[in-house]
């Protein structure tokens, strides 16, 4: 039997080992914070009886897989010294210590990631306020909540329900929304596990069954793709299986197991080849063509979208470069380590969190889940406004500024005016007409679909109550 001594010093290395591989991590920074991080957890332990400080390794080693800096890694090694340190003296003195080994960015990061004592609103507040500043303490809180959800076993049933809840309802919704795929797939996946495992175990069986059934007809799909794309532009075409945690929030009944076909090629002009051969050889679906290259998503998202008819079936098809599909899972998180995403872009998004965590608004009256496809739209100065599907011109509206939105009295169309719920089709230039004498009332709400719609009309009606 492994020793908690032996387990820790495992996971130790195996971070060790992928900072190094890493290149850019200081070797040396991350050991003088695992030797702080140790001090500081001396004696606690885990609800298995493993050391405390092997989750705040297994958070730091899992950043490493985000392309992160030091600090960053630091930060996820240490994130919990300073709320796990008995008595208020003793805290001032390990912050003074982290302050003075480690500098004020790592400071700052486990300083937002620091507890209320207390105050679950507060706490979440604290967290999402400084990571709308700063998008490293909302990737590490995410990271942090992984490794929690991994590790309920022996937490009673309250609390593993109270935890899963609100890693479903905050969490896996935030990482939803800023493109954060590995993080909301794993979240998803975990939290189901906990919460239903009878209709876990129920659904993983039905889908491998399911797979087993259309595997042949599926190979014949993809070989015959295959066979209409030119090979030197390809690097592989693959088909993309359903997952038992897409069922988490909705038990329909399975029809299918195929969610689409991911065609990688080696660069982005590749792509727009092999869309010319899909569309010359298998005849195309009307309105299913997105060019999320020329415009990326608000997530990061690129690539092409196309849904064809192959073998009698309607199939999805994605192509993307093989460095798109590697971004792709990570969001925001690529374009910010590029340099050309910057917190004002979803800050906006974290703001609706920020209402829920102070308690000020119902989470039921903010958050609506819908992950239907999205419509991109644009200003007349060209910038690209991002929709769900089924949005109108009043979403538009409040997208493009709050105070444009509660202002809004419709909208201009290929020089046609609209009233504000005419619903938006992709790729409709909007100007909004606005109106001083316009006053946002309570039957507004049918009129939109967006969070953040939603989230301003429901404020500016309790300010006026």
């Amino acid at each position: 039997m492994t020793s908690p001594e032996q387990n820790l010093d495992k996971h130790i290395q195996i971070l060790l080992d992928k900072a190094e591989n890493d290149g850019k991590i200081d070797i040396d920074i991350i050991k003088k914070a695992i030797e702080f991080g140790k001090k500081s957890h001396h004696g606690q332990y885990r609800k298995n009886g493993d050391y405390f400080f092997i989750h705040p390794v297994r958070v730091a080693t899992k950043a490493t897989d985000y392309n992160l800096d030091t600090n960053t890694v630091v930060s996820s090694l240490l994130h919990d010294t300073v709320e796990d340190t008995e008595g208020q003296q003793a805290k001032e003195l390990t912050q003074q210590k982290l302050l003075q080994t480690f500098g004020q960015t790592v400071f700052d990061l486990v300083e937002a990631l620091t507890k209320v004592i207390k105050n679950q609103h507060l706490t979440l507040l604290k967290i999402i306020e400084l990571g709308s500043v700063d998008f490293r303490v909302i990737l590490i809180k995410l990271l942090d909540r992984l490794d929690n959800l991994s590790d309920l076993n022996y937490l009673s049933r309250k609390k593993q329900r109270r935890i899963c809840q609100e890693s479903a309802t905050i969490y896996s919704e935030i990482a939803h929304g800023l493109g954060l795929i590995e993080i909301e797939e794993e979240l998803n996946n975990l939290i189901f596990k906990q919460l239903y495992p009878f209709a876990f175990q129920k659904i993983s069986k039905e889908l491998v069954n399911f797979y087993q059934e259309r595997q042949l007809a599926i190979q014949q799909i993809v070989e015959n793709i295959s066979t209409h794309v030119d090979p030197d532009s390809v690097h592989s075409v693959e088909p993309e299986y359903a997952k038992p945690q897409e069922f988490l929030y909705d038990r329909q009944e399975i029809v299918k197991i195929l969610n689409s076909i991911i065609i990688q090629t080696h660069d982005a002009m590749g792509c727009y080849k092999v869309l010319g051969n899909i569309h010359t050889n298998f005849r195309s679906v009307p309105l299913n063509i997105y060019d999320y290259i020329s415009n990326p998503k608000a997530n990061g998202w690129r690539g092409i979208s196309t849904k064809v008819v192959v073998n009698g079936e309607q199939i999805q098809i994605h192509i993307v470069t093989t460095k798109f599909h590697e971004n792709n899972r990570k969001g925001v998180l690529t374009l910010i380590n590029e340099g050309i995403y910057h917190s004002e872009n979803y800050r906006e998004f974290l703001q609706l969190y920020m209402d829920v965590a102070s308690d000020t608004i119902r989470i039921e009256d903010v958050f609506r889940r819908s992950k239907e496809k999205t419509i991109q739209t644009m200003t007349p100065a060209g910038d690209i406004i991002e929709l769900r599907y089924g949005s109108t011109i009043l979403d538009f509206a409040f997208m493009v500024h709050s105070k444009l939105g509660l202002k809004a009295a419709g909208g201009i169309i290929d020089r046609v005016r609209y009233p504000r719920n005419k619903i938006l089709e992709d790729g409709m230039v909007v100007k909004v007409i606005k109106s001083s004498a316009i006053t946002a009332e309570e039957d507004w709400i049918n009129d939109v679909v967006m969070p953040k719609s939603r989230k301003e009309i429901i404020k500016y009606l309790h300010l006026q109550e």
